[in-house]
């Protein structure tokens, strides 16, 4: 999926200069970090941050079956960060069945100092779903995102 995303990033910002970080920071969050996290945060033991307070640049963010690319923005006043996501969406806990194809599904969006995200139109030939579902991608990959973004925040 790693190498899917790259593609799509290139694919869809002309101007990427993606090449350049690919010596990145790859996370991957286990079973046992995201409950982890998750606990912390229902429990109050993890405060939540801005994501201006993280002090990560960019990284690569791996949970389940879902890569987040997250890079700190440089070109709108209101986004903190870009993020580009890629998820495979046939992916079930219940049926792990390695012979069965992926269904990719990909999104570009940013978020602000309070992790509001707001879609980002690419132009691709990769296959998307539809904007409904896009919404339901972003808004479910917030709360891990946005905690493990204060986290690693000082």
């Amino acid at each position: 999926m790693l190498k899917e995303l790259i593609e799509y990033i290139k694919e869809g910002q002309a101007d990427s200069d993606i090449d350049n970080y690919l010596d990145s920071r790859y996370i991957h969050l286990t079973d046992a970090h995201y409950d982890q996290i998750a606990s912390a945060i229902s429990q109050g033991e993890l405060s939540l941050k801005k994501a201006s307070d993280c002090p990560a640049e960019r990284f690569f963010l791996h949970f389940y079956e879902t890569i987040l690319y997250v890079n700190k923005s440089a070109q709108e006043q209101h986004s903190v960060y870009d993020v580009e996501l890629v998820q495979d969406t046939n992916y079930s806990i219940e049926t792990v069945d390695e012979t069965e194809s992926k269904n990719l599904a990909f999104l570009s969006f940013s978020i602000n100092d309070d992790y509001q995200p707001t879609l980002i139109k690419r132009a691709t030939t990769s296959e998307t779903v539809d904007e409904q579902k896009k919404q339901q991608t972003m808004q479910s990959v917030m709360p891990v995102l946005r905690g493990f973004m204060s986290a690693i925040s000082d």
